[in-house]
């Protein structure tokens, strides 16, 4: 029997763990069993006494590990293995490491198989959504350039648009702004520039991965392509917007144009001023694809507006005012409120030879010889006398008013040109006088040679200076330093001897500021 910790017992021996108090059971021999007796006779009993049997020891399990009692120390229970177990025991530990890392590589595997595959289906999904995408960016490209197109027709439909209540100042903006569109939409008209997109189809010949490649590199250049088709429906778009911006521009140009039309064609029907002011109201919303058929409709209204005021203002058969009751005398005053007959023609017209004519216009007889000699006193001191204007018909008065109220409506008209039938030249004793120095029927006449010269002479021949600096209030016209009126010599020399300066205060007449 062994204890433990005994000394003389190798370590690497197993060890039976004794429980305290154990004792061995003890085995005594016992006879060995008799002969059966015959059948017949039944045995005697046996006079020996019975054997004593003790309890079997356990047998010892070999290669068991038997637990050692705790030390006297309290300390743990102290495991031994043998050879054969430390042996075991590396190798199941090995075999487990084999399973592990054969078993990691497994899944490791699986993962990377997992991964190429979602790899690949996104880079499918990513090639399938950038060809619709694609599709979808050509189409808005196409669909802007289109758009841009149409815009610049409308532009130059409105650009072929003229007459009144335009602003021809504003046209050029217009054109410009027209031309830079037609300019964009010629070179985004077609797709350019784009990547070649390479071509994927699954290969069962090589992975995952390499077939991921091949899509995510077509996905790559298709992409590339949709911002190349967003770019040319940007620049499109942009386009549009400048020219769009530019014809609401013009739009409103030309309602400020219609807008003093309106005001001063106040005697036109109110229908028709209505309408106008309908298009007017109408400009702020118009959209840049409705600028032509707006114009259409504005110069209509703007037209509509002028015939009704025209037909409003239409003269009676000669001059506004009090009729002059002698229209050939010499000394007939006609201004803003005293008219001339629409008939009337002076009797007496001729050309005055050799005096330079520019509109070839007839003058006059009774002036000619007093013109002739200012004429030639003018020549003498080295300055050209020539004739700018003289007579003129009712019905070129006419025209000529009708034009400046065209371009500058009637109250601007009415500070410089004379309706038909108040105009001093129909009597064909007004003349506008040029010396050739380059200042023809302008302001800047009164300081050139000729224009210095008449201011101080020509009432000696029997002209005088009809529409001074300043007149206004009582002749109705601005300073017109050209245009000088033949009353005779007697008269014009009077006039400058008492220092009257007008016809009005010569004879004692109304002032004409207006029409009355």
């Amino acid at each position: 029997m062994t204890y433990p910790n005994d000394p003389s017992i190798p370590a690497d021996e197993p060890t039976q763990l004794i429980p305290a108090g154990y004792e061995p059971t003890r085995v005594l021999p016992t006879a060995a069993p008799a002969a059966a007796p015959p059948a017949a006779t039944p045995a005697a009993p046996s006079a020996a006494p019975p054997t004593e049997v003790l309890a079997p020891a356990p047998a010892p399990q070999p290669e068991q590990e038997l637990r050692r009692p705790r030390d006297n120390r309290g300390g743990s229970p102290k495991l031994r293995l043998t050879k054969r177990g430390r042996v075991l025991l590396i190798v199941g530990i090995a075999v487990a490491v084999v399973v592990a890392l054969v078993a990691g590589l497994l899944v490791a595997n699986a993962i990377g198989a997992q991964s190429a595959a979602d790899e690949l289906a996104s880079a499918q999904g990513a090639a399938t959504d950038a060809d619709a995408e694609l599709a979808s960016a050509t189409a808005a490209a196409d669909e802007s350039v289109a758009a841009l197109t149409a815009l610049v027709a409308v532009a130059d439909a409105g650009l072929a648009i003229a007459g009144e209540g335009l602003d021809e100042a504003a046209r050029p903006a217009l054109q410009e702004a027209r031309d830079a569109a037609q300019t964009v939409a010629t070179e985004v008209a077609e797709a350019s520039g784009l990547t070649d997109v390479p071509d994927a189809a699954l290969d069962p010949r090589i992975g995952d991965r390499e077939n991921a490649a091949a899509f995510r590199a077509r996905a790559d250049a298709l992409e590339a392509n949709v911002a190349s088709e967003t770019a040319r429906a940007e620049r499109a778009d942009a386009a549009a917007t400048s020219l769009g911006e530019a014809m609401t521009a013009y739009l409103e140009s030309a309602a400020a144009v219609g807008a003093a039309v309106l005001a001063d064609r106040g005697d036109a029907d109110d229908t028709t001023k209505a309408a106008l002011q309908s298009q007017l109201d109408a400009v702020p919303t118009t959209e840049p694809s409705g600028f032509a058929d707006a114009l259409v409709a504005y110069r209509a209204a703007v037209d509509a507006v002028i015939a009704s005021s025209e037909a409003a203002r239409a003269p009676t058969p000669g001059g506004s005012g009090v009729r002059v009751p002698d229209p050939a005398s010499v000394t007939v005053v006609v201004n803003k409120r005293r008219g001339l007959p629409a008939d009337y023609v002076p009797p007496d017209l001729v050309m005055p030879a050799g005096v330079p004519n520019n509109n070839g216009q007839p003058v006059r007889q009774v002036l000619v010889a007093d013109l002739l000699r200012m004429q030639a006193d003018m020549a003498a001191e080295g300055i050209t006398l020539r004739i700018g204007s003289a007579y003129r018909s009712y019905a070129d008065q006419q025209s000529i008013y009708n034009r400046f109220v065209r371009n500058e409506g009637v109250a601007g008209a009415d500070t410089h040109s004379a309706r038909p039938g108040n105009s001093e030249h129909q009597t064909g004793l007004a003349l506008d006088l040029d010396d050739g120095t380059g200042c023809n029927l302008s302001v800047c006449f009164k300081d050139k040679p000729g224009g210095i010269w008449l201011a101080a002479n020509a009432w000696k021949y029997g002209f005088i200076l009809r529409y001074g600096d300043g007149w206004n209030p009582i002749v109705g016209y601005t300073f017109e330093p050209w245009h000088y009126r033949y009353v005779g010599v007697d008269v014009a020399t009077d006039m400058h001897e008492k220092g009257i300066k007008t016809l009005e205060e010569y004879y004692g007449l109304p002032a004409a500021p207006d029409y009355g």
